[in-house]
């Protein structure tokens, strides 16, 4: 890796969307949802560049009009409901050197349905990423006592619903139980566990811990209303 690694910021942002047609371009407080992770980005001066992957020519138009690359189009069969998104990292990597003889050292994977994004958490991912030397970097948020493992139940085979971890639920009441986190908004890789591995976490894998507000997901389009009244709500 050279003195100055260069960052890929890349964005996947398909046409199609069963649960909420359009999704991509939905306007989240006055701001289409694939300009946020695109102006988080634009702040950074360490990511080299900006890149949307896409299969819709509406949403590569108001790609390039927010000021992020699209070179090509992304091929139909990586553009439906059951394409892993590693897929298509993996496809704009290997497509960019063929084409470009670009080889960035990392890429960073961001989402419009996690559209609270900040600048300080690019910044500070890519500072883990080049301190540690690390294969991966992911920002994570603390899992809820609600959702906590030790409190999630299992169906059966026979119907039947109990504790996952019964034994380790009913030895932690009252006392205080381990953290456990789930994924965020934001996976940075390098280059050589994406196509080495085919995994945006590597073996040396390291986390940015950030609020659960910066997690929220949107999948349906209630889960946009309900983003916009909390939003509107911290200002």
């Amino acid at each position: 890796m050279s003195s100055f690694p260069r960052f890929l910021v890349l964005i996947p942002a398909r046409g199609g969307s069963k649960r909420f047609p359009d999704k991509n371009l939905a306007m989240l407080n006055g701001k289409p949802l694939l300009a946020y992770p695109i102006d988080a980005a634009k702040q950074v001066s360490r990511i080299d560049r900006i890149i949307v992957s896409t299969d819709d020519e509406r949403i590569a138009a108001l790609a390039r009009q927010l000021g992020a690359e699209i070179p090509f189009l992304r091929p139909t069969e990586l553009a439906t409901d059951q394409s892993p998104v590693v897929d298509t990292a993996v496809h704009m990597v290997k497509e960019l050197e063929a084409r470009e003889g670009y080889r960035p050292d990392y890429v960073i994977l961001l989402q419009t349905v996690t559209p609270l994004i900040l600048p300080e958490h690019l910044e500070q991912a890519i500072n883990i990423a080049m301190e540690k030397n690390a294969d991966s970097v992911i920002t994570v948020s603390e899992v809820d006592t609600v959702n906590h493992p030790y409190n999630v139940r299992a169906i059966s085979p026979e119907g039947q619903i109990s504790f996952w971890q019964e034994q380790l639920h009913y030895e932690s009441l009252g006392k205080p139980k381990p953290k456990f986190y789930h994924a965020a908004n934001l996976w940075l890789t390098s280059r050589e566990t994406l196509l080495t591995e085919h995994r945006l976490e590597g073996r040396k894998n390291y986390p940015l811990i950030i609020d659960n507000k910066f997690a929220v997901d949107i999948d349906y389009p209630a889960d946009l209303k309900m983003l916009e009244m909390l939003m509107r709500s911290e200002t």
